[in-house]
């Protein structure tokens, strides 16, 4: 694919010295990876001083804070202030029950970080799931969370100190955990034991039970998780493009003779493939988008004037996600963009493809591009309608 082909730089650099074709084939969806890498190689990503700044300037947002002990997790009243006007982060108490054992979470970093957010979306256009970052910070030798699995792909990217990392493969049922209850015990029959130092990434697969244990030493890291699209995803996809169609409108012949109802049945069976190419992948992708959304993105205080945009030509436009030109007429072509279809005048076509690699482009740079194909002022009009349909960023 070529968001793959586009995006093998940077993932290159996170899963080195493994190369992104080794990973696809050997390691994605089946088993566990872990590489070494410098202690420097997520530097650029999150540290503690920037922990400390988002606890210092989101304290009312208590529901982004979680803290857990052995795989319990604290009453937030022991560290929170709770109510409608009143809620906030106590620090001494939070700092307290750190100190005796808990583990922090910090909930969707990305979403207050740029770095992690842009990683996020890098993850996003590359493996096409949904994405979230969440942050741990731990102090003690007690687990925070308990055994455990997840119901998406996880890559752990250690940050600062260490941290013991064991997993179980996709079965637990003869491990005895009763260890963990007590002392943090990690129980015997891991298939792989590994400690995670600075700049260390591992990569867990959906399902594969583990559990992480600190070392009696400040650690960070970020867990990412990426949420795939699944068969039934693809399943509800070709049911919903039935919707509207006379077979799904019809009530069911209960009491027609048995013909008539074989003939219901291979109406039903037809229509069901109806439409349906041969890679039902790809046409799943183009069709929706996969199953996440485009960040938000805002482009005020313009989007809101009756204008739409800046005056003049300096500034920056970037389409929000990746489009793809389903169809062409005389006068118009239709768009596909975030599970939308959307009908344009022909020339929009030109913008598009200007825009389409998501890179902020410079308005007077489009504007020159188009030169001979469109005047400024259909220009400006047509991003403008992108703006409109929030298809499109503005920033100056």
């Amino acid at each position: 694919m070529n968001l793959q082909a586009e995006s093998r730089s940077w993932l290159s650099d996170l899963l080195a010295p493994v190369q992104v074709n080794e990973f696809l084939s050997t390691y994605w969806l089946r088993q566990q990876l872990f590489c070494r890498g410098p202690s420097g190689r997520f530097s650029g990503l999150f540290s503690w001083a920037e922990l400390n700044g988002l606890l210092e300037h989101h304290w009312r947002e208590t529901f982004r804070f979680r803290l857990a002990r052995q795989g319990r997790d604290l009453d937030p009243a022991s560290y929170t202030d709770s109510g409608p006007f009143t809620a906030r982060v106590r620090p001494k108490d939070l700092t307290d029950q750190l100190r005796r054992g808990a583990t922090l979470s910090f909930d969707a970093i990305d979403e207050l970080h740029e770095p992690l957010r842009c990683l996020a979306e890098r993850f996003e256009a590359f493996f096409r799931g949904g994405t979230k970052i969440n942050a741990y910070a731990g102090w003690r030798a007690l687990h925070g969370l308990d055994l455990h699995r997840d119901n998406q792909e996880i890559f752990i990217f250690q940050l600062d100190g260490r941290k013991r990392w064991l997993l179980y493969g996709f079965s637990i049922d003869r491990i005895d955990r009763s260890g963990l209850q007590s002392a943090s015990t990690p129980p015997a029959g891991a298939s792989l034991d590994q400690i995670l130092e600075t700049g260390d990434l591992m990569y867990i697969p959906r399902g594969c039970y583990h559990v992480a244990v600190p070392m009696n030493e400040p650690t960070l890291h970020l867990t990412l998780g990426v949420k795939n699209p699944r068969g039934m995803d693809l399943l509800r996809w070709i049911v919903e493009r039935l919707e509207t169609t006379e077979v799904a409108v019809r009530d069911l012949p209960l009491l027609a003779t048995p013909s008539e109802r074989l003939r219901y049945a291979e109406q039903v069976r037809s229509s069901l493939l109806r439409g349906l190419e041969p890679d039902l992948v790809k046409q799943y992708l183009d069709e929706t988008g996969s199953n996440f959304k485009p960040r938000p993105s805002f482009s005020l205080p313009w989007s809101a004037t009756p204008d739409l945009l800046p005056a003049g030509a300096d500034f920056l436009v970037r389409l929000n996600d990746r489009a793809r030109i389903t169809a062409n007429g005389a006068g118009s072509f239709e768009l596909r963009v975030s599970g939308r279809t959307l009908r344009f005048p022909r020339g929009m076509q030109w913008i598009v493809e200007q825009l389409d690699d998501r890179v902020p482009r410079p308005m007077s740079g489009i504007i020159d591009a188009l030169a001979g194909r469109l005047d400024e002022e259909s220009v400006r009009m047509l991003v403008g309608m992108l703006v409109k349909e929030d298809l499109v960023a503005i920033t100056v």
